[in-house]
C-alpha cells in the first residue's frame, strides 16, 4: 500500500508531517524521538512495539485487538486503548495529548514500572521452577 500512502500524503499535503521510513532494524531512535506510539492494528500475537514503547516511557494509544494490548497496557491503565477502526477517539487522544499530561504520565510511570513481568530471564526461571516442582 505504499503507493497509496504517498498519494494520500501527496494529496493532503501531508509532506511536511508525514514519512514513510519503512522497515528498521532498530526503531528505537525513531521511537525516543516520538512523543506518542500508537498501534492500530486489527490483530496482533505480543506486540513487541509496545514493550518498546513502554520501556522507552513513550505514551501508548493503542487499538483493543485480540491478544497483546490488552495484557501489555494492564487494561487501559498502562496506556490509552481504543476500539478497532475508532478514528474519532484516536483523533480526540492525539489531539487532547497536552490536556491530559498528568494522566499520562501516570500511565506511562505504571507501564514501566510493570514492564520487568515480561523479561525473558525471570520467565524462563518461572518456567523452570514450575516445571522442577511438577516432575
Amino acid at each position: 500500500m505504499k503507493k497509496q500512502l504517498q498519494k494520500f500524503i501527496f494529496e493532503k499535503k501531508l509532506q511536511n508531517k508525514v514519512k514513510l521510513i519503512g522497515y528498521l532494524d532498530n526503531p528505537f531512535p525513531y521511537i525516543y524521538q516520538s512523543e506518542i506510539l500508537i498501534l492500530t492494528s486489527k490483530f496482533e500475537g505480543l506486540p513487541n512495539i509496545l514493550l518498546e514503547g513502554q520501556y522507552l516511557k513513550k505514551h501508548i494509544i493503542s487499538t483493543d485487538c485480540p491478544t497483546g494490548p490488552k495484557e501489555i497496557l494492564l487494561n487501559g491503565k498502562a496506556g490509552d486503548l481504543i476500539k478497532i477502526g475508532d478514528y474519532k477517539k484516536l483523533s480526540f487522544l492525539i489531539k487532547n495529548n497536552h490536556n491530559r499530561k498528568k494522566l499520562i504520565i501516570n500511565k506511562i510511570n505504571r507501564g514501566f514500572k510493570n514492564f520487568n513481568r515480561f523479561d525473558y530471564d525471570i520467565n524462563c526461571k518461572k518456567y523452570l521452577d514450575f516445571v522442577s516442582k511438577n516432575l
